[in-house]
C-alpha cells in the first residue's frame, strides 16, 4: 500500500457504527494512547500552532460512542517520540484541489488554503457545504475557497481518491471485519454498476454521469490502470492521455462512498447513544443510521445523491439550496414552489434508510433496497396500496401522480474542455438552471406509468461506423443492454441522430437521457396536467448557463425549448435562445436530431362525462385537505 502521510485529528474514524455501542463497549477499555501525550495537552497543541487538535480520550469516546485509540483509526506510529516519526503514515483528511486531481493532505497546503480547512467547523446556513473550507473574501466575510474542488475522507486513497478496502480493514475492520469484506461485494462497495460504462457506445449503452475512463487496480484501488482509457480511444476520434483519463475518473470516484462517507457524522445534533439520548457531538460524531445528510454528501460539497436526485434529475428529496438547478425567480410561482416545498418524507423526518433499507436476504453492508419494486410504500401507505390497485390509474406509480414538479439539468453536452485546469476532449457541460416544470409520465416495460426527466445529451468525438441509432426508448437492463445490475432499473435512453461538428467535436451524436424520478413526492398533480391536451404532453423548459460563460458550450447560454410526447413521438422541439424566437448557432445543427418516433401519448379519456365528475369530486376532497379514492 502507498504511504499516507496525512496529518491531522480533525477527523477520526473511530470505527464505523455498524454494530452496536453495546457490543463494541464490551471489548473493555483501550489502553490510553501515547498521542494524547501530545494532543490532550491544551498548552502544549497551543505552542506547536495546532490548538484545534486538542483532544482527549474522554471527549473522543463521547463523540464516537466506542472506546477507540487514536492510532486505532488514524494509523501512524505513536512509539515515535518525534513528531514526523510519530505522524508518519498518519490517516486524515485530504483535499481534492480545482488544479490538479490527485488529493492532497491537509500537510501539503499552504498559506490561505490550508488556514481555511484548519478544523472542521460547521459554516455557513447550507447544509450542503457546511463542512466546506472557506477564505476570507473581498467583503471581508467568510466564502467558499475558490480553489477546492472536494475534501475527503480517509478511507479514500490519496492517489486515485477512491474508496480503499486496505485502510479500511486496518482501521474500521479492527473491530468491524465482516462488515468492511461485505461492503466490497456491494454495488456501492466497488462502484459494480456505474464502472461499467467506458464507452458512448457499445453493449452497456449510455449514462449521463459519464464515462468509467480508468480501472483501479486491487485490492486496494490505489492506483490505476489504462485498459478503460484504451477502450475508449477505439472508438473516439479524440484519444485521452493518461493525465486526462486518471483526472476523469479521480473526478467521479470522489462522488463513490466509502464507510465513512455514511457513517462519519462531524457536527451531527441527532446523534444518539446507545440509550437514544443525545450525545456529545464535534470532530469524532458518527450515526448508526446514516441521516439524510450524509447521502447527500455529508456537508463537504454538494455530491453524492445530492447529484443524482437534486442536480440532475430535478426531483429532490431535500430542495432548498440542494435544488441549485432550478431558477430562484420569485415571479415564477413553479419555481418558488419546487424550491420551498421539499419531500414529504424529508419533511416528516423519515431518512433514506428507512425507505432504502438493507437487503436482509444477503446482509451485505451498503447494501440497500433500490427502486422500482423492492421499495414498497405499502410499508406505510397499506389502505392507499391496496385501494390504488383496484382503481382505474392502478397502472400509474404513486409518484407518477404525486411528483408535480422537478427542475434539474437542461442540457448535458459532452464536448472538449477542461478538467482539474487539464485540456480534455471529455468534459461535461451541464450547468444551467431552469424553471421548475411537469415532468413526462412515459410508460415502463411492464406497462407501469411513471414520471421522467428527459434531458437532450451530445457526445462529441464518436467514430461515425460505431453509432447506432435505437428507433426505440431502451431502459437500462438486460436484454435492452448488456449490464449486469443487483437491481432493476427504470432509466432508460435513446439514440437519435448525429451530425459533423467542428474540428474539434468531430461526429457528434446526440442521444436523449431519460430518468425516472421519485424523491419529490408532495400533494398530487392536477388532472388537467395530463388529461387537458388530449393525451399529448408538451412542457416549455427555461434554461440559462449559471457559470462563467466562458465555459459553456459554445453561443447556448440562455432560452428555451419544449419537450413534446405524443402520438408522433418524444422530442425537443423550438429551440431557441435568449430572444425566445432564434436558434443559437450551436444548436441549430440539432434542430430537429433529438427526435425519437413513436407513440408516447397518455391514453384518452373514454368517458368525458365520467371524467368530468372524478375530477370535481377530487378538486373538492383536496381542497377540504381530504384523500381522494376513485
Amino acid at each position: 500500500m502507498k504511504k499516507q502521510v496525512i496529518f491531522g485529528l480533525a477527523l477520526s474514524i473511530s470505527i464505523l457504527l455498524i454494530t452496536s455501542h453495546k457490543t463494541i463497549a464490551q471489548q473493555g477499555p483501550k489502553e490510553t494512547s501515547t498521542c494524547l501525550q501530545c494532543h490532550s495537552n491544551e498548552k502544549k497543541m497551543q505552542e506547536l500552532g495546532y490548538p484545534e487538535f486538542t483532544i482527549t480520550q474522554e471527549t473522543v469516546e463521547k463523540q464516537s460512542g466506542m472506546p477507540a485509540t487514536c492510532e486505532m483509526c488514524h494509523q501512524g506510529n505513536p512509539k515515535d517520540n518525534t513528531i514526523e516519526g510519530a505522524h508518519t503514515g498518519v490517516l486524515g483528511l485530504a483535499v481534492v484541489m480545482k488544479k490538479g486531481s490527485m488529493a492532497v493532505s491537509r500537510r501539503e497546503l499552504t498559506g490561505e488554503d490550508r488556514e481555511s480547512i484548519k478544523s472542521l467547523q460547521p459554516k455557513g446556513d447550507f447544509a450542503g457545504n457546511t463542512l466546506f473550507p472557506r477564505v476570507i473574501g473581498g467583503n471581508g466575510k467568510p466564502v467558499l475557497n475558490p480553489r477546492v474542488s472536494v475534501i475527503q475522507w480517509h478511507d479514500k486513497d490519496i492517489n486515485t481518491s477512491a474508496f480503499n478496502p486496505g485502510i479500511a480493514e486496518k482501521t474500521c475492520g479492527t473491530c468491524h471485519p465482516e462488515a468492511v469484506k461485505s461492503y466490497m461485494k456491494t454495488t456501492m462497495g466497488l462502484a459494480l454498476t456505474q464502472s461499467q460504462y467506458v464507452t458512448w457506445v457499445g453493449p452497456t449503452g449510455l449514462q449521463t454521469c459519464g464515462l468509467w475512463t480508468a480501472a483501479t487496480t486491487t485490492p486496494d484501488n490505489d492506483s490505476f490502470t489504462a485498459k478503460n482509457m484504451e477502450r475508449y480511444n477505439a472508438v473516439s476520434t479524440a484519444h485521452l492521455g493518461k493525465e486526462q483519463a486518471f483526472a476523469n475518473q479521480r473526478n467521479c470516484n470522489t462522488c463513490h462512498a466509502g464507510c465513512l462517507d455514511c457513517h462519519y457524522s462531524p457536527f451531527n445534533k441527532e446523534a444518539r447513544d446507545s440509550e437514544g439520548s443525545p450525545k456529545e457531538v464535534g470532530v469524532h460524531t458518527f450515526s448508526f443510521t446514516p441521516p439524510v445528510l450524509s447521502c447527500m454528501g455529508g456537508g463537504r460539497a454538494q455530491i453524492c445523491h445530492a447529484g443524482p436526485m437534486e442536480r440532475r434529475r430535478g426531483d429532490g428529496f431535500i430542495k432548498g439550496n440542494f435544488a441549485r438547478n432550478a431558477v430562484a425567480d420569485p415571479q415564477n410561482e413553479n419555481s418558488k414552489k419546487y424550491i420551498e416545498t421539499p419531500d414529504i418524507h424529508f419533511a416528516k423526518g423519515i431518512t433514506c434508510v428507512d425507505c432504502h433499507a438493507q437487503n436482509h436476504k444477503n446482509h451485505n453492508m451498503g447494501d440497500q433496497i433500490r427502486s422500482p419494486e423492492p421499495v414498497q410504500c405499502a410499508k406505510c401507505h397499506k389502505q392507499e396500496v391496496s385501494s390504488h390497485k383496484k382503481e382505474m390509474h392502478r397502472n400509474l406509480s404513486c409518484e407518477a401522480c404525486h411528483t408535480p414538479l422537478i427542475a434539474g439539468y437542461a442540457f448535458n453536452f459532452w464536448a472538449p474542455g477542461k478538467k482539474f485546469g487539464v485540456e480534455t476532449p471529455l468534459d461535461r457541460h451541464p450547468l444551467y438552471t431552469v424553471n421548475a416544470m411537469a415532468p413526462i409520465i412515459l410508460k415502463n416495460k411492464k406497462d407501469q406509468w411513471n414520471p421522467y426527466h428527459i434531458v437532450p445529451h451530445i457526445s462529441t468525438n464518436v467514430k461515425k461506423e460505431e453509432i447506432k441509432m435505437t428507433g426505440k426508448l431502451i431502459f437500462r437492463n438486460k436484454p435492452d443492454v448488456n449490464m449486469k445490475r443487483e437491481y432493476p432499473s427504470d432509466d432508460a435512453f435513446a439514440v437519435t441522430g448525429t451530425y459533423e461538428g467542428s474540428k474539434d467535436e468531430g461526429t457528434v451524436m446526440a442521444w436523449l437521457n431519460i430518468d425516472k424520478v421519485a424523491h419529490a413526492v408532495t400533494k398530487a398533480r392536477t388532472c388537467e396536467s395530463c388529461h387537458g391536451s388530449e393525451g399529448a404532453q408538451k412542457v416549455v423548459v427555461d434554461y440559462k448557463w449559471m457559470e462563467n460563460p466562458d465555459t459553456a458550450y459554445k453561443d447556448v447560454l440562455s432560452g428555451s425549448f419544449t419537450l413534446v410526447a405524443d402520438r408522433k413521438g418524444l422530442r425537443i422541439e423550438n429551440l431557441s435562445g435568449a430572444d425566445g424566437k432564434s436558434t443559437p448557432e450551436g444548436l441549430k445543427p440539432l434542430s430537429g436530431k433529438w427526435n425519437l418516433k413513436g407513440n408516447f401519448s397518455i391514453p384518452g379519456i373514454r368517458d368525458k362525462r365520467a371524467y368530468a365528475e372524478e375530477k370535481e369530486k377530487y378538486e373538492r376532497i383536496l381542497e377540504s385537505g381530504g384523500r381522494y379514492h376513485h
